[in-house]
């Protein structure tokens, strides 16, 4: 693998778009990717759930999270 490894995540399904080598994707609000407002244990969980892809060579499936807005 060469180069610098990238990952990123997005909410409700406009990630497909960026044809992103590592990516997740929740069911959060546009402003809150990586959790909701002072959620600081969800956000952790979809931050490290997205930074885990690194360790993985791309392409890989976009991994859907079960993470949601209140």
């Amino acid at each position: 693998m060469e180069g610098i490894a990238t990952t990123i995540t997005s909410w409700g399904g406009q990630i497909r778009l960026t044809n992103a080598p590592r990516a997740t994707l929740s069911m959060l609000n546009r402003g809150a990717t990586l959790g909701n407002p002072g959620d600081s244990e969800q956000q952790l969980r979809v931050l490290n759930a997205t930074l885990s892809l690194l360790a993985q060579d791309a392409p890989v499936d976009i991994v859907r999270l079960d993470e949601k807005a209140e």
